[in-house]
């Protein structure tokens, strides 16, 4: 291919910016070139939570966002996938500790299904007995949270740490927790399903 026929080609793309959701308060997070609008439709897009809060301390926090919607060179997203990084997990797991996981599918009060992973990390090993203890309550707390929550909220509490939080002070009635963490989020429910919520034409202009 020539020089100028690539450059014609670069020439006739358009640029589109890609939103993310609302729980993210639509915040930028890249922009793609593009022959036609309904390329853009299901590609992925993955940047880190720092990437959005600029908050060095969420740099370990993943996230994978899916183009469903494009309009007016603006690409919006729903959530597919947030994970924690295996060396940040890493850190936390050290010699003479336990780590206690829980895996369940809950669905949200808006009906959206997800699969959520969480962990805890005690400061020292503990009994099968107090392990089982432990995942009853991020069972029960992750459970009651997913039902009583739509979506956006749900994600939010995750993300932020506030559902670990809360995971950690029931734990400190069984173990002293050394850490909580909702380490990974998979959305079953199809990201082409979940209503998509749009920003306003002023918060998008801002």
């Amino acid at each position: 291919m020539s020089v100028r026929r690539a450059r014609d080609k670069w020439a006739a793309k358009q640029w589109v910016r890609v939103l993310a959701p609302r729980a993210f308060g639509y915040a930028e997070v890249g922009l793609i070139p593009l022959t036609r609008l309904e390329d853009a439709i299901g590609r992925t897009v993955e940047v880190s939570f720092y990437d959005i809060t600029k908050d060095v301390s969420q740099i370990h926090i993943k996230l994978k966002f899916q183009i469903v919607h494009v309009e007016d060179s603006t690409a919006y997203t729903q959530l597919k996938l947030m994970e924690m990084t295996r060396d940040y997990i890493r850190s936390l797991v050290r010699r003479g500790t336990s780590r206690v996981d829980a895996i369940l599918d809950v669905e949200t009060k808006d009906g959206i299904s997800l699969r959520v992973m969480a962990m805890v990390v005690t400061q020292s090993r503990v009994k099968s007995s107090q392990k089982k203890a432990i995942r009853r309550i991020m069972f029960q707390l992750i459970s009651e949270k997913a039902r009583s929550m739509d979506f956006d909220t749900f994600i939010q509490h995750c993300v932020l740490g506030t559902l670990a939080a809360e995971i950690e002070m029931h734990v400190k009635k069984i173990y002293p927790p050394k850490k909580a963490e909702i380490r990974k989020i998979k959305v079953l429910t199809p990201t082409r399903e979940i209503p998509l919520v749009k920003p306003s034409a002023a918060s998008i202009a801002s």
